[in-house]
C-alpha cells in the first residue's frame, strides 16, 4: 500500500488513540448497472443481496465503536441502505440516519448536474474524473480544492463524537482524497464499493485524510443483471 492508502485493522488501530475523531466517508454497497441516461444518476437504485450482505459485514467490522457512532447519507437509495445496513452490523438499535443532498446529487463537487451528467456518457467518466483531479477544473464541476475544503469543513462540523460514519459516492471520495493528498486515481486503485476515505482530527488539531481500502468487493461499477435485495 502506498503513504495514503490503510486497511481496516490499521482504520481501527488509528481510531481507538486517546482523543482522535474520524469523519468516514463511506462508498455505497453494490448497486445494479445503472442507466447512464438517467439524470436522477440512479436515485432510486437499492443495493443488491451481495451488497446487503458486505455492508452488515463492515458494520461488524467496526462494531467496537458502536457506542460513539453517528451517522449520515445521501439520499438516494443506496447510500440510506448501505448506512441502515452498516448500522445494523455494528449493532447500532433504530439509528437516526439523515440524509444530505451535500454528500448526494446536491454534492459540493458539482455545479451543473445536467453538464456532468452530460460528460459522464459511457467510456468517458474515468477520463473526465482524471483531468478533474489532475487540473483542478471540470465543465460542470466547482474548482476542485474549493470544494474539497467545504466538504471538509461540513464533515467537521458534524463530528460530535468519536466517529462519523457518511455513506456517498466514489467520485467525491476520490476528489476529496485527490484534493487532501495529492493521490493519483487511476481505474486500477479507483475507491471500489464499500472503500471509504477517513478524515482524522487529532487532540493536537492535526488532521490525516486516508484512502481505507475494505476488502468487502473488487466492483468499480454496477453489476449487469443482478439482483437487487429486497
Amino acid at each position: 500500500m502506498d503513504g495514503f492508502t490503510i486497511d481496516v485493522e490499521t482504520f481501527k488501530r488509528e481510531l481507538r488513540r486517546d482523543g482522535v475523531r474520524c469523519a468516514l466517508q463511506v462508498r455505497h454497497a453494490e448497486r445494479p448497472k445503472m442507466d447512464p441516461d438517467d439524470p436522477t444518476f440512479g436515485d432510486s437504485l437499492p443495493v443488491t443481496a451481495e451488497g446487503e450482505r458486505t455492508a452488515r459485514a463492515l458494520g461488524e467490522m467496526l462494531g467496537e465503536f458502536r457506542g460513539d457512532v453517528r451517522f449520515v447519507s445521501s439520499p438516494l437509495r443506496r447510500t440510506r441502505m448501505t448506512a441502515e445496513l452498516i448500522a445494523e452490523g455494528m449493532g447500532v438499535e433504530r439509528p437516526e440516519i439523515p440524509t444530505y443532498e451535500e454528500l448526494g446529487n446536491g454534492t459540493f463537487y458539482y455545479d451543473d448536474p445536467a453538464e456532468v451528467l452530460d460528460i459522464f456518457k459511457p467510456g468517458n467518466f474515468f477520463e473526465a474524473c482524471f483531468e478533474y483531479f489532475r487540473t483542478g477544473e471540470q465543465k460542470g464541476f466547482n474548482n476542485l480544492y474549493a470544494a474539497s475544503d467545504a466538504l471538509e469543513a461540513w464533515l467537521r462540523a458534524r463530528m460530535s463524537g468519536r466517529l462519523l460514519v457518511a455513506t456517498t459516492h466514489d467520485c467525491y471520495i476520490a476528489a476529496f482524497l485527490a484534493a487532501k493528498t495529492g493521490m493519483e486515481f487511476t481505474r486500477d486503485n479507483w475507491p471500489r464499493f464499500l472503500d471509504a476515505s477517513a478524515f482524522f482530527i487529532y487532540p493536537d488539531g492535526t488532521v490525516a485524510h486516508k484512502l481505507v481500502r475494505t476488502g468487502l468487493s473488487d466492483g468499480i461499477c454496477g453489476v449487469p443483471g443482478s439482483v437487487p435485495a429486497p
